[in-house]
C-alpha cells in the first residue's frame, strides 16, 4: 500500500471521527439547552396534565347532561368533523384579517365574549361537581316467588303468561294464568283451563299475542282468550275422530298444530313441519274450520319453539324462532302448486332476518319505538302513529336489532331496520329485551339484560342510564309500576316452574340525568367567570392568563371529547395536525396569529416562565415599544436578542390530545376506559418531550404533529393492550 493511499485512509477516518464528535457535541448541547430551560418545560408539562385532569374531573357533569355538540348519534358521524374544521378555519381567517387591518381592539373584545361563554362551560360544571352526588345506592332482590308452570310470553306492560299442564287419566289439561304487578305476582290476575292434549303431557303450549286476545296451540287444540279477562273466545280441534274412535290430525296438520294465529275471520295454524294453513271460521258455527289455503314457511323450525309470535295487524304476523325472524303476510289465497319447497307456494315474507355465526335469537319484544317523535300516551295522536311499533330482537352473541314497523304499509316498506341503534358491545349475550316507559313520560326506553345485569337505555340516545344486577339466566326482565312503587322484575322459567324475583327501585338507585343547573353552584360559576375576566382586563399577568387558559382548555377538551367517538377524534386530530404543519411551515400565518395573541395577552395560549421575576405584561409592552421604535428608525441599533424568558404553547396543543383522552373515557368500555385514557395521556407527554427537543434550540415548531401523533400512538397501544382488536372497530358513518 502506498503512502498516498494510507494518507487517504487517514483523512477518511479523521473526517468520520470529526462527524461523530460533532454529533456528540450537538447532543451535549441539546441536553444542556434543555437543562437550562427545565423550569419552563416542567411548568408547561404540568399545565398540560392539569388541563386534561380537570377535564376528566368535570366530565361526569357533561355525561349526565348529555351535553354532546351534535347529539349522541352525531358522535359517530364523519360530517361533523368537517363542520368543526370549517369553524376553526373561519375563526383563524377572521382573526388574521382583523390583525392585518389593525383592528386589534375588535379581536380583543370579541375574544372576551367568546372566552366568557367558553369559561362558563368549565366554571358552572366545576361549581356543580362540589355539590352533586354521582354515587347510587345498590339494587337488591327483596321478593322471590315460585309458581307452577312455564312462561309463554309477556302480558301487557308489567306481566307475563304461564301454562301449567296437568294429567287427568287419558286427557291432559292446561291452566293458562296471567300474572301482574297489582297483586305482587302472588296470585294470577286471571286464569282459565282448557284441554291440552290426548294422553300426551309433553306437547308444548305456544302463545301468539294480539291487541285484544291471546291465541294458544297445544298440538291437539287451538283456542283464544280475551287478553284482559281470560274469557274463552274461540276453540278448535286440530284433529278429528276416525271410524275406530282414534284421534287423527286434520288434513295436512302433520304433527299437530304448533302455533295458532287468529284473525277476524280466519285461523292460521302452523304445523310441526313448517307449513302454514289457513282455515275459515264461522261466527254462526263455533268450532268449525273450513280449509282454504296452505303455504311453506321455509327457514323456520316451529318445532324448536317460538321466541315471539305476535299479530301486528289483521294481515301481518311477526314470528321469531331461535334461527330466524320474519314479518309474514297473512294472505287469503294461494295457488295449489307453486315454486316453493314441497310443491307449495312459500308464504310472503315482508321482512326476514336470519342469524349468523351459529348465534340464535334469545328474546324479542314489540312496543313503541324510542325514536317515535310523537308522545304515544296522547290519545289525540295521529291515527297513522298508532299503527307504528318497533320490533326489538336480541341474540345470543350480544347483537340487538331494532326494526321499525309501520302498519299503514302493506308491503316490504312496512319494515325498516333502525340505523340509529348503536348497541354493539353493550353485552356479550342477550337474555331479555324490553321496550318500556319507566318514567311514564309517553316516550320509550329499552331494558337489555345479559346473564348478570340489566341495562336501562334512555330515550333516543340509548345511553346506559342505570345498571341493575339480575339473577343468572333470567328469561324476562322488565320494570313494573304499581301506584307509587316501581320494581325491577326478573323471571326465570323452565318446563315446569317459574321463579319471580323482584326488588323495589328508588330514585337513589338511578344516577343523575339531564342538565343540572342548581341555583347556588350556577351563581358561583357565573361569579368566578366574571372575576377571571376582570383580572384579564386589569391585570393580564402570566399566572392570570395560565389559570384562565387551563380552565378554558379543560372545558373545550371535555366538550370535544364527549362529542366524538375515539375514531372520529383521531380523524379530527390528524387533519388538524396536517393543517398546523402547513400553517407553521408553509403559509406561516400561524406564527402571525401567535404573535397577535401574545401581544393581546389572551388566554388561548399557556406561558411557562423560565425565571421567577418574568412578567408577561412587561414583555408584551416592551415588544410593542420596540416595534414602534423600529418603524421610526430603520437602522437596527439594538443589542443581540437574549434567550426568551418564557415558553409559549397554544391552547390547541393541549386541547387536541386531551380530546382523545376524554373520548376514550366517554365512549370505551368502562372497565378499561381509564387505562386506555392514561396510555393516551402518556403518549401525548412523549410527544411533548419530542417537541421540547426542538423548542430548546429556539426553533418555532408546529406542536400538533408531535403531540397528536404521540397521543394517537398511546391510544392505539393502550387499546390493543386492554381491548385487543376491538379497538379497531370504528362504527362510524357519514
Amino acid at each position: 500500500m502506498t503512502d498516498e493511499a494510507e494518507g487517504g485512509q487517514d483523512r477518511t477516518v479523521s473526517r468520520r471521527f470529526a462527524e461523530v464528535e460533532d454529533e456528540l457535541r450537538q447532543g451535549d448541547r441539546l441536553l444542556s439547552l434543555m437543562a437550562e430551560q427545565w423550569r419552563g418545560m416542567a411548568g408547561m408539562a404540568g399545565m398540560f396534565v392539569a388541563t386534561i385532569a380537570l377535564a376528566m374531573y368535570i366530565r361526569p357533569y357533561y355525561d349526565v347532561g348529555e351535553l354532546h355538540a351534535f347529539g349522541a348519534s352525531g358522535a359517530t358521524q364523519v360530517r361533523y368533523v368537517g363542520v368543526q374544521l370549517m369553524a376553526i378555519f373561519a375563526f383563524t381567517a377572521l382573526i388574521i384579517y382583523l390583525a392585518k387591518v389593525g383592528m386589534d381592539y375588535i379581536i380583543k373584545y370579541g375574544m372576551y365574549v367568546v372566552l366568557t361563554l367558553a369559561l362558563l362551560y368549565t366554571m358552572v360544571p366545576l361549581a356543580h361537581m362540589a355539590v352533586l352526588d354521582f354515587d347510587t345506592e345498590p339494587f337488591d332482590i327483596t321478593d322471590t316467588h315460585v309458581h307452577d308452570g312455564a312462561v309463554l310470553g309477556t302480558w301487557g306492560d308489567y306481566g307475563f303468561i304461564t301454562a301449567n299442564i296437568s294429567d287427568d287419566d287419558l286427557n291432559t289439561t292446561v291452566e293458562i294464568a296471567a300474572w301482574g304487578v297489582s297483586n305482587g305476582y302472588l296470585e294470577p290476575i286471571w286464569s282459565m283451563e282448557h284441554p291440552h292434549n290426548i294422553a300426551d303431557t309433553s306437547s308444548p303450549v305456544r302463545m301468539t299475542t294480539a291487541a285484544d286476545h291471546l291465541s294458544f296451540a297445544s298440538g291437539a287444540y287451538a283456542w283464544s282468550v280475551d287478553i284482559d279477562t281470560g274469557e274463552l273466545m274461540e276453540s278448535y280441534d286440530c284433529f278429528e275422530w276416525d271410524e275406530n274412535g282414534e284421534a287423527v290430525p286434520l288434513d295436512n296438520m302433520f304433527g299437530g298444530c304448533a302455533l295458532a294465529v287468529m284473525t277476524d275471520d280466519a285461523v292460521y295454524l302452523a304445523n310441526a313441519f313448517d307449513e302454514l294453513l289457513r282455515y275459515r271460521t264461522f261466527e254462526q258455527s263455533p268450532g268449525v274450520l273450513g280449509y282454504e289455503a296452505r303455504w311453506r314457511i321455509p327457514g323456520f323450525s316451529t318445532g324448536d319453539g317460538a321466541v315471539l309470535s305476535q299479530l301486528l295487524s289483521n294481515d301481518q304476523w311477526m314470528l321469531v324462532t331461535p334461527s330466524q325472524a320474519a314479518g309474514i303476510l297473512l294472505e287469503e289465497k294461494t295457488t295449489a302448486f307453486g315454486l316453493g319447497q314441497g310443491g307449495m307456494e312459500n308464504a310472503t315474507y315482508l321482512y326476514q332476518h336470519a342469524t349468523e355465526n351459529d348465534s340464535q335469537f334469545t328474546s324479542a319484544d314489540v312496543g313503541w319505538s324510542p325514536f317515535l317523535e310523537e308522545n304515544f300516551s296522547d290519545t289525540q295522536a295521529d291515527p297513522e302513529t298508532r299503527q307504528q311499533r318497533m320490533i326489538l330482537l336480541g341474540q345470543a352473541d350480544g347483537t340487538v336489532t331494532g326494526v321499525e314497523w309501520n302498519g299503514t304499509y302493506a308491503n316490504e316498506s312496512a319494515y325498516a331496520v333502525q340505523e340509529r341503534m348503536l348497541l354493539d358491545g353493550l353485552v356479550d349475550t342477550v337474555r331479555s329485551v324490553r321496550l318500556t316507559d319507566l318514567d311514564e313520560s309517553g316516550y320509550s326506553d329499552m331494558l337489555i339484560a345479559d346473564d348478570t345485569d340489566a341495562y336501562w337505555l334512555y330515550t333516543t340516545s340509548l345511553a346506559n342510564r342505570a345498571t341493575f344486577p339480575v339473577p343468572e339466566n333470567s328469561t324476562h326482565v322488565f320494570f313494573a309500576i304499581d301506584d307509587d312503587t316501581t320494581s325491577l322484575v326478573a323471571v326465570q322459567s323452565n318446563a315446569t316452574t317459574t321463579e319471580i324475583n323482584a326488588g323495589e327501585l328508588t330514585s337513589a338507585m338511578f344516577p343523575l340525568f339531564g342538565l343540572q343547573l342548581l341555583l347556588v353552584p350556577t351563581l358561583v360559576g357565573l361569579a368566578l367567570t366574571g372575576l377571571l375576566l376582570v383580572l384579564l382586563i386589569v391585570h393580564s399577568e402570566w399566572y392570570v392568563v395560565n389559570t384562565t387558559g387551563v380552565l378554558l382548555g379543560a372545558g373545550v377538551c371535555v366538550m370535544l371529547g364527549v362529542t366524538f367517538v375515539p375514531a372520529l377524534a383521531i380523524l379530527f386530530m390528524a387533519l388538524a395536525a396536517i393543517y398546523d404543519f402547513w400553517a407553521v411551515y408553509k403559509s406561516k400565518h400561524m406564527l402571525d396569529l401567535a404573535d397577535t395573541m401574545i401581544g393581546l395577552r389572551l388566554p388561548i395560549l399557556l406561558v411557562a416562565p423560565q425565571d421567577s421575576d418574568y412578567s408577561l405584561i412587561e414583555e408584551t409592552e416592551h415588544a410593542k415599544a420596540s416595534a414602534k421604535k423600529e418603524a421610526s428608525a430603520p437602522v437596527n441599533t439594538r443589542p443581540a436578542k437574549k434567550r426568551s424568558e418564557a415558553m409559549f404553547m397554544g391552547l390547541g396543543d393541549v386541547i387536541f390530545p386531551g380530546m382523545l383522552v376524554l373520548s376514550a373515557m366517554q365512549w370505551l368500555d368502562p372497565s378499561v376506559a381509564f387505562q386506555v385514557a392514561m396510555t393516551t395521556l402518556l403518549g401525548g407527554l412523549l410527544g411533548y418531550l419530542a417537541l421540547m427537543t426542538y423548542v430548546a434550540r429556539g426553533k418555532a415548531q408546529a406542536g400538533l404533529p408531535l403531540l397528536n401523533g404521540g397521543a394517537i400512538l398511546g391510544y392505539l397501544v393502550g387499546g390493543l393492550l386492554f381491548l385487543g382488536t376491538e379497538i379497531l372497530r370504528f362504527n362510524i358513518s357519514w
